[in-house]
């Protein structure tokens, strides 16, 4: 069974099959690259190190790159090239940058590259490595320039978090309400100890379930337990919801002004938003920031969440209330009723005996 059509690539490239019979008979030497006619030397290829590759580069024109509106305005446009025995680039790998928006730019410019042709002994051969080529750029004229994605989620996790602030030892705790399967309202709790960067427990309990997540030391923890430890979890990762900056890609996020409830703030958003604005559920994550660096709303997994009623504990303006929002309805309301300096505490108080737990495949930090 053969496919006679195949589809591929954005823009979708399509190739067909116009002939497929038996081959038939075949004139002597039909195989043969040494017939009269052939090539009397085989395609050889060899792999090189950029190093070796550029010593054959030929003098090229610069490159015009685009203005970009989003990301970084510098950075490497890197690839995997095939240079045939005369010097072109006939093929290329995908393109990786710090910035997408310049891929193609880069695509374009590196198959315009020519090279001094490749030998091995007298014979010419094509030549495969990897090509890294520089970018700068600017915004267009009249746009507002923004700091990097890395910068608003730092500033912000220092600024409005207390275990990213000052270093201070605090208990803070929070209650909402949410709906148990039989349909009644009840209330859920939240508790976050923090002495130190390695000594630190964060607990979220809801009828008879609940998640808790620790440190003592080198070793870190994870219990979930009940039925509800899902939207524990959920719970747990409103109150600290900035990413982990191990688990994203800054050319991934898009920065522009918005205007949350009135107030101006700078958003950052990754993942797909179609023309009229409206984010998609499952792959848009966006933050937004006022001008003093505060986190006042998020959107992630459909979810939109608002953050009000900052007071000061120590330096770090904390959020003292939380509107969870699905569809635009109010889903969650999280209240934080308390942030105070925390005692001296056992080890023993931050440590989930079995339950050790290394952390992996998650954008939360803690």
């Amino acid at each position: 069974m053969v496919a006679r059509t195949v589809n591929v690539g954005t823009p979708q490239v399509t190739a067909r099959v116009t002939t497929l019979e038996d081959l038939g008979a075949t004139p002597e030497g039909f195989f043969d690259a040494s017939a009269p006619g052939g090539d009397a030397h085989p395609v050889q290829t060899v792999l090189l190190d950029e190093t070796s590759l550029r010593k054959n580069l030929l003098r090229t024109e610069p490159i015009t790159w685009p203005h970009l509106q989003d990301g970084p305005l510098e950075g490497n446009v890197t690839t995997e090239v095939i240079v045939d025995r005369e010097g072109r680039v006939r093929d290329i790998g995908t393109v990786v940058s710090e910035n997408s928006a310049v891929n193609d730019a880069g695509r374009q410019a590196v198959l315009a590259m020519r090279f001094k042709p490749f030998l091995v002994g007298e014979v010419h051969v094509q030549a495969m490595s990897q090509l890294t080529t520089p970018f700068k750029t600017v915004r267009p004229a009249g746009t507002e320039t923004f700091e990097r994605a890395r910068t608003y989620f730092e500033t912000g996790r220092h600024i409005g978090f207390p275990a990213f602030g000052n270093g201070k030892a605090y208990v803070l705790r929070a209650e909402f309400e949410a709906r148990a399967r039989d349909g009644s309202v009840a209330k859920g709790q939240y508790e976050d100890t923090w002495l130190r960067d390695t000594q630190w427990r964060r607990e979220v309990s809801f009828l008879k379930s609940r998640y808790v997540r620790s440190r003592n030391g080198e070793k870190t923890y994870q219990l979930a337990d009940g039925e509800d430890a899902g939207l524990l979890r959920l719970v747990m990762k409103i109150m600290e919801p900035i990413p982990a900056i191990d688990t994203f890609v800054e050319s991934d996020w898009r920065i522009k002004r918005d205007t949350v409830s009135g107030v101006r703030t700078v958003r950052v958003l990754a993942g797909y938003e179609s023309p009229e604005g409206k984010l998609d559920a499952e792959q848009a994550r966006g933050y937004w920031f006022d001008d003093t660096g505060l986190l006042v709303k998020t959107y992630f997994d459909g979810i939109e969440t608002k953050r009000s009623q900052f007071e000061d504990f120590g330096g770090v303006q904390t959020a003292r209330r939380v509107d969870v929002l699905k569809d635009g309805k109010l889903a969650l309301l999280i209240r934080v009723t308390d942030v105070s300096p925390a005692g001296s505490l056992p080890a023993k108080s931050f440590e989930l005996k079995g339950h050790e737990w290394g952390r992996a495949f998650t954008a939360e930090v803690r």
